[in-house]
């Protein structure tokens, strides 16, 4: 699942490359929503919206679903608010991993 109003066309195309299925959400509450009906190997974070940080979403998608690989991408997050930053949040979560967009790239294709 990738999280975020907008996806770049660099990363359409990295998830194209990969034949990764990707299920697009705008915003982190939706995401939430879909991951308590839906289970996701990972959820990607570029944005979460106005009605949830990226702390919340973290927190959350983590409580809906220990196993979910949780990225955050660094590179396309600069506009994502959050109440803890994201180096704490990689302490306290064993699920996430903060990569940039190449680092993605080469991790999507190790499977």
């Amino acid at each position: 699942m990738v999280i975020g109003a907008e996806i770049p066309r660099s990363l359409n195309a990295i998830f194209q490359a990969a034949n990764s299925h990707i299920t697009k959400v705008p915003s982190g509450k939706v995401a939430v929503a879909r991951a308590q009906r839906e289970m996701f190997d990972a959820a990607i974070l570029l944005s979460t919206g106005k009605d949830m940080d990226l702390t919340e979403t973290v927190l959350n998608l983590n409580d809906i679903s220990g196993s979910m690989e949780l990225i955050i991408l660094s590179d396309h997050t600069d506009t994502i608010q959050s109440a803890v930053p994201q180096k704490t949040l990689v302490k306290f979560v064993s699920s996430v991993t903060v990569m940039t967009t190449r680092e993605l790239e080469k991790h999507l294709n190790w499977f």
